[in-house]
């Protein structure tokens, strides 16, 4: 499924397979360095089908979230604070978020201390404060957004 966005091109999401396969790699990769993430079958596919839903979300026949941005931020969001994973959210949180984008064709013009920076900052927000850091998230991602 596909929404409009501003340009009128179409948003691509992430679907439940592009999300398992960006476990898959993470997964590989962290093992080779000694920092391994458990295995794909631990993780909770239900909610792995949330994370694809809810940048979709439509209230009454408005979208909840109607930019790219906002989209990016929820998807980061919900996946670096909400546990789906049983480690290794915050790097699954970035991957996606950079992926999400990617295949949007756009990318962060942030470095690596700044994403780590913004993971750690969501990963330790108060979740009584959601408005104001999905906010935050969406201002930070449209301020480093480029074309790629």
């Amino acid at each position: 499924m596909t929404e409009e966005k501003k340009s009128s091109q179409p948003i691509r999401h992430l679907s439940s397979e592009d999300i398992a396969t960006i476990y898959l790699v993470l997964f590989n990769r962290f093992k080779e360095i000694g920092e391994p993430i458990p295995p794909f079958e631990h993780v909770n596919k239900n909610e792995i089908h949330n994370l694809v839903v809810i940048p979709q979300t439509r209230h009454f026949g408005e979208e909840q979230y109607p930019t790219l941005e906002a989209k990016a931020a929820i998807l980061f969001y919900k996946i670096n604070k909400g546990h789906i994973f049983p480690n290794g959210n915050k790097r699954i949180s970035l991957a996606c978020l950079f992926i999400f984008l990617a295949s949007n064709g756009y990318e962060l013009s942030i470095t690596e201390d700044e994403a780590t920076t913004k993971a750690l900052e969501v990963a330790q927000s108060d979740p009584k404060k959601f408005d104001n850091v999905k906010k935050e998230l969406e201002y930070w991602i449209s301020e480093n957004l480029k074309n790629k």
